[in-house]
């Protein structure tokens, strides 16, 4: 029989290495961590374990680092302040069209819908 691991309100079942359903109530999701990738979608959009696979890597005993972007390293973020940004000079010395300058931009047509929007 399957090993059945509650974490949370979580319960976590290997299907295989790489591959886990976690269970959250009544909802099911697919972790596989060989394609960074959970069902809900959010694994792969933050591109950082989302809360069922980090409950299926509790579950592994393993460490979330090794499943997180190389965004969210320190060095990625020293990467990015290394090429220096030229500041702008005052508003009024800026060379602007005046095709551009004349352009107008309106407000978003369209009313919001109350509630939580559908997916």
């Amino acid at each position: 029989m399957a090993k059945l691991h509650v974490l949370w309100s979580f319960y976590v079942r290997a299907s295989t290495d790489h591959i886990h359903t976690v269970i959250d109530g009544v909802k099911r999701y697919i972790v596989c961590f060989q394609n960074k990738r959970c069902s809900c979608g959010q694994f792969q959009l933050d591109e950082l374990p989302c809360a069922h696979a980090l409950a299926a890597l509790w579950h592994m005993n393993e460490s979330y680092e090794n499943y997180c972007s190389p965004y969210y390293t320190r060095e990625s973020l020293l990467h990015t302040y290394e090429i220096p940004v030229d500041p702008l000079p005052d508003e009024s010395k800026w060379n602007v069209p005046q095709h551009i300058f004349e352009e107008v931009v309106m407000p978003p047509t369209g009313k919001r819908q109350p509630g939580r929007p559908k997916k």
